[in-house]
């Protein structure tokens, strides 16, 4: 599988295809992987699927660089290269997270974005959002209190309940569960990165790309509270939520979100 040296980090990623560039992020504890059915639906094109520092077999990230966001927004900017040709760009959750600030920042190497249940906490005003924005920062709240006591896996069955519902982690066969434990240091700080500040400065009604917004309908208030802000504020974006499905919806109920983003890519190509 293929490697990258960037910033001193060993980043790994799984490539296929030939065309048009369409790069793949992952959610928080998962890795390249749970994109494998989105790839081999997008066969005529060039996907590439990273692993996120701290996941899969990319390197963990160095805290000695105090700035996570650019330092995985970098992974991006390293794999794409300088070429000229413009990307489709696809993130989950965290990888939403990451995948919105790195359009916003190279909105000229965009070709089409889709985030599927970003998380953009800090687009969620205290006042306004008070709500949305507690519920979401109570979890990460929780984790971060937990964490610090040296009880991570107290705050992470919280957060992997919040997201995949009652009772999941304790169900979680015994290699996943140790998989994900093993990434709750990085969990820590992306869940401070969700709440950066720079992520609800943007001016995001300048840009002017093909944007889709993917949620499930019986996912929490805040990740829904987040699509319905961005799908106002995006000129070109649209916004589809699906029946039955809540924040894991390209895990469980793949067919039907690799069907309308294939269908988006198709439309969006130039």
């Amino acid at each position: 599988m293929p490697k990258l040296i960037v910033d001193g980090s060993k980043i790994n990623y799984h490539e296929v295809g030939a065309g048009e560039r369409i790069i793949l992020l992952h959610c928080s504890s998962s890795s390249h992987r749970q994109w494998k059915n989105l790839w081999n639906a997008l066969k005529k094109y060039h996907v590439i699927a990273i692993d996120l520092l701290g996941w899969g077999e990319t390197d963990a990230w160095r805290k000695d660089r105090d700035d996570l966001l650019a330092s995985e927004a970098s992974i991006v900017s390293k794999i794409i290269g300088s070429a000229e040709d413009k990307i489709h760009l696809i993130g989950h959750s965290y990888g939403g997270t990451i995948a919105f600030y790195f359009a916003m920042m190279h909105a000229d190497r965009i070709k089409s974005l889709t985030l599927i249940e970003p998380m953009l906490g800090s687009m969620l005003d205290p006042r306004k959002n008070s709500v949305e924005y507690e519920e979401l920062h109570s979890v990460a709240k929780y984790f971060w209190e937990n964490h610090s006591r040296g009880q991570a896996e107290k705050g992470i069955q919280k957060y992997f309940d919040y997201w995949n519902g009652a009772g999941a982690w304790l169900g979680l066969d015994e290699k996943l569960a140790s998989y994900v434990l093993a990434g709750a240091d990085k969990n820590f700080y992306e869940f401070q990165v969700i709440f950066d500040e720079r992520l609800g400065r943007f001016n995001i009604e300048n840009f002017k790309k093909p944007v889709l917004l993917l949620g499930g309908k019986k996912s929490t208030f805040p990740p829904l509270k987040i699509l319905e802000m961005l799908d106002k504020r995006f000129p070109r974006s649209e916004k589809i939520l699906i029946d039955g499905a809540s924040h894991m919806s390209p895990i469980t109920h793949w067919e039907h979100v690799n069907t309308i983003i294939k269908r988006f890519i198709s439309l969006n190509l130039f």
